[in-house]
């Protein structure tokens, strides 16, 4: 059985690197964008992301698309509600990602919002963020399964388009990942060393029954509880330093958080030795 490799491996590597080692990396892997162009149509439609959490910087997928006259749009969580779990995409007026006016979500991202937001069908390219892929073109997403809840109707009917390009460094490329029955595949992917197509993969399924709606649904309801979301917060596979933790953790509040756990696990220590006390008795 495939184990996947915890996110934190690949969040510590990322944080390690310097600004300045992003922005090489990022644009060695630019110089293989011109074997996408082939694929695509006059004016064509690309979404991108911001690279708000150390990953592979887009501004160089930004600045391709203005020379080539693509329109590029960036994703928007819940336009049509808290519950929506489909990305829908605006497009991008301002060279620069860093000048484009944005809010920060729920969830931590930044995001523009716009009158003239498009869906996923509409574009000729998503450029997907990940935390890792193997050579197979099967991605480990953020955790919160927007892109799979978003792609997944396409996918499964085989269309073609949008196309869904990884952008990553070259350690997020493994050699398996455990896949699940919602996950969606890229198309292709490009990393510093170069761009690799594979093989479309048209519905393939794993024994797994759960949903993507599922997921997510249980995702989005975690995050509408305050206290959930912060335990969630804290329970992200990072390493910090003490130096970072004594800026971004509130001590009191985390204590707080500490002893409802505790609580739980107490709690289920009396329920397990109950059980355990039926048990014997049925069994006398």
């Amino acid at each position: 059985m495939i184990t996947n490799p915890p996110r934190r491996l690949f969040t510590r590597q990322r944080r390690q690197l310097s600004a300045a080692q992003r922005r090489h990396l990022a644009r060695a892997a630019s110089l293989y964008l011109v074997k996408l162009q082939p694929r695509l149509p006059t004016h064509a439609r690309i979404g991108l992301y911001y690279d708000g959490f150390g990953e592979l910087p887009t501004q160089p997928l930004l600045n391709w698309c203005k020379r080539l006259n693509y329109q590029a749009y960036l994703p928007v969580v819940g336009s049509l509600g808290r519950d929506d779990k489909r990305l829908r995409f605006v497009p991008i007026y301002h060279d620069k990602l860093i000048n484009v006016p944005t809010r920060i979500h729920s969830l931590g991202m930044k995001q523009n919002h716009h009158r003239k937001l498009l869906w996923a069908r509409q574009l000729d390219v998503i450029i997907c963020p990940l935390t890792a892929v193997d050579k197979n073109g099967n991605r480990m997403g953020m955790g919160g399964g927007f892109y799979d809840t978003t792609l997944g109707k396409a996918h499964r009917s085989g269309a073609t388009r949008p196309l869904k390009i990884g952008w990553c460094y070259d350690f997020q490329v493994v050699d398996h990942l455990q896949i699940q029955s919602w996950d969606v595949p890229l198309d292709g992917l490009i990393t510093p060393s170069g761009l690799k197509w594979f093989t479309r993969n048209k519905g393939k399924k794993s024994n797994n029954q759960a949903s993507s709606a599922d997921t997510v649904d249980t995702y989005l309801q975690t995050l509408s509880n305050d206290d959930a979301r912060e335990m969630l917060y804290y329970s992200q596979e990072q390493d910090f330093s003490a130096e970072e933790l004594s800026k971004v953790v509130n001590e009191a509040r985390l204590n707080e958080l500490l002893a409802q756990s505790d609580a739980f696990l107490d709690s289920l220590g009396v329920e397990i030795e109950d059980f355990d006390d039926d048990y014997g008795k049925d069994n006398d």
